[in-house]
C-alpha cells in the first residue's frame, strides 16, 4: 500500500469498527485470474474491483479498477464492511441474490461515505 492507503485504511478501520477476525490485510493484484492461478499475465472474461476473502481475512484490490483515490476508498469501505459481518449469514443471504442481500446493501451504503476520507 502507498502512503494514501496507509493514511486512509486505519481511519476506515476505526470508523467501521472491529472486524470479525481482526484487521484484514490489503493486497493489490492485477486481476483475480492472475491472483488465483499464480500466473502474472493470466486474464479472463470478468474481473471484480475488489473482494474480501473470509478464510484468509484479506482484502484484494484489483489494480485495473483502482483508477482513483475515490475507487480505492469505496472498495476498502465495501470490503472492510464484509469483514465485520458474519460469514455464516453471508452464505444464507447470497440465496437472496446480490441486490437483495442485506450484507451487500450495507457494504454499498458504506461506500457512500468515501468523501470523508479524502
Amino acid at each position: 500500500m502507498n502512503e494514501f492507503e496507509h493514511r486512509v485504511y486505519p481511519l476506515i478501520v476505526k470508523n467501521l469498527g472491529r472486524a470479525r477476525r481482526g484487521v484484514p490485510k490489503v493486497e493489490f493484484h492485477t486481476n483475480i485470474y492472475a491472483r488465483l492461478s499464480g500466473i502474472p499475465d493470466m486474464v479472463g472474461e470478468d474481473n471484480p474491483h475488489a473482494e474480501y476473502d473470509w478464510k484468509k481475512n484479506k482484502i484484494y484490490l484489483y489494480t485495473p479498477a483502482m483508477v482513483s483515490e475515490k475507487e480505492i476508498i469505496k472498495s476498502l469501505l465495501h470490503e472492510y464492511t464484509h469483514a465485520t459481518q458474519d460469514p455464516k449469514k453471508m452464505k444464507e443471504y447470497r440465496k437472496l441474490g446480490y441486490a437483495k442481500n442485506p450484507y451487500e446493501r450495507a457494504a454499498h451504503k458504506a461506500e457512500k461515505n468515501w468523501r470523508k476520507y479524502l
